[in-house]
């Protein structure tokens, strides 16, 4: 008789269903792997099997997750299953439902930035209240072209971070919209730090969020080399203004449509960008790069090799900054 074994205790039950009962409500595990997850509601065990074995659920388990789980995150699939199931799930399952989903935000800060971006008075936007942004508004450096990726600030700040995101990605828009902009006040304006963007347009050499995901990758690129006094402007307007992320939106003439209405002149250098896949190698590079760093979940801090979730975790974040600025 085949028997089955609780990955937690090693107790032997006559059937998997005795051992999946036995592991969630003994150990409050997953009987494939014996993780022990937080939270004791079943949607919760249902989540994780979803998000880390895709693959091997039974049809059993299968059927009663899927019909118990409405969506499950690209972060679900990405913490619990890395990059290849977060990946793969967008195919098997497609389960990138309205508002569901996110891409990869990380800041490097201080003894780690992704690459050289060294060559290699902005317009507004308003937020949500009517007030100008600190994020549109903020200071450039002096020569902008001397840098192949969009950056804030002083040139001279002892302190650099890096903010790599996903035009496509809602957390972004949420960290992009909110608590970058006190950072920004707090931080840029001051001269303490030097800010930079990437976008994370590939994971694993393939579109991350969509097939549409390069070419706003692409527009990013092209109003920051053609008119980086614009830049922050058009970063802010396009976070506010972000279409659902099930949808492919990152048209050329959406995105030039959106350059046109955040103040941007040189508007057809955006299509153009596009057509021709011009920066492509740069947003390669900061896949790569990415990669290379760790950078496995959305939105994540690496802080002279500390990571950390800056969305919840403001104070934290603020003392990292600090003690690389040498301010604690």
């Amino acid at each position: 008789m085949t028997t089955h074994t609780c990955p937690v205790c090693a107790d032997q039950f006559e059937t998997a269903g005795a051992t999946r009962d036995h592991a969630w409500n003994t150990h409050n595990a997953c009987h494939y792997c014996g993780e022990q997850l937080e939270g004791e509601t079943d949607e919760r065990l249902y989540r994780h099997w979803l998000a880390a074995h895709p693959d091997t659920l039974s049809r059993v388990d299968y059927k009663r997750a899927d019909a118990a789980v409405d969506s499950l995150t690209f972060t679900e699939r990405l913490s619990e299953g890395g990059v290849s199931a977060a990946v793969g799930g967008l195919t098997r399952r497609q389960l990138l439902l309205a508002g569901g989903g996110t891409a990869t935000a990380a800041l490097v800060v201080g003894g780690t930035v992704l690459t050289d971006n060294k060559d290699t008075e902005s317009n507004g936007s308003t937020n949500s209240t009517g007030e100008t942004s600190a994020v549109a508004t903020a200071p450039i450096p002096d020569s902008p072209n001397g840098f192949r990726y969009a950056v804030m600030g002083s040139a001279d700040a002892e302190v650099t971070v890096t903010y790599v995101g996903s035009w496509k990605c809602p957390y972004c828009a949420q960290f992009s919209t909110g608590m970058l902009s006190q950072l920004v006040t707090d931080y840029v304006d001051p001269g303490t730090i030097t800010l930079e963007f990437r976008d994370l347009a590939y994971i694993g050499g393939e579109p991350f969020l969509g097939p549409d995901a390069p070419a706003a990758g692409q527009a990013g690129l092209a109003v920051w080399n053609a008119e980086p006094a614009s830049y922050w402007s058009f970063h802010e307007y396009v976070f506010q203004n972000q279409p659902p992320e099930r949808e492919q939106w990152a048209t050329a003439d959406q995105l030039v449509e959106f350059a046109r209405s955040a103040g941007v002149s040189k508007t057809e250098a955006v299509r153009t960008a596009i057509q021709k896949n011009q920066y492509e190698d740069a947003l390669r590079v900061t896949g790569r790069a990415a990669s290379d760093s760790g950078v496995n979940s959305t939105p994540t801090l690496l802080i002279d090799g500390t990571t950390i979730n800056p969305l919840g975790n403001e104070d934290r974040t603020r003392r990292l900054i600090e003690d690389a600025a040498g301010q604690s």
